[in-house]
């Protein structure tokens, strides 16, 4: 298999896994929370800023390994919940909270009465 096809497929298969674990916390975690959208960004940027100079101070190599992933998924779930927090998407997880109210009308059980006084007093 070449080179640009492993890499396709990879990088196909970590952005499905990413997502869909996303669409879990978004739906079940992150909508409880109320932070400030600028902290959110902040901590973004600096998810993804901050590995690589730390492995470039320490001269160590990221490419390959498990921290690779993890900060790029911290990146990802960082700069979604930023979009999400930025549009108030994440507050309309599609539940619906309040119930749907139908109004129906009710017998009023004096009328029937008052008709069969009337005919009688009519009479």
């Amino acid at each position: 298999m070449p080179l640009w096809l492993n890499v396709v497929i990879q990088i196909l298969f970590i952005a499905v896994i990413f997502l869909v674990v996303y669409n879990f916390l978004k739906s079940h975690v992150l909508y409880k929370f109320h932070p400030n959208r600028w902290l959110i960004l902040a901590l973004s940027i600096a998810s993804f800023i901050l590995p690589p100079v730390v492995a470039a101070y320490f001269r160590y190599n990221l490419n390959g390994t498990v921290w690779q992933y993890v900060f790029s998924a911290a990146f990802l779930i960082f700069f979604l919940w930023f979009i999400d927090l930025k549009s108030g998407a994440i507050y309309n997880t599609g539940k619906k909270n309040a119930k749907d109210i139908k109004i129906k009308p009710k017998a009023k059980p004096n009328r029937v009465n008052h008709k069969k006084n009337n005919k009688k007093n009519k009479r």
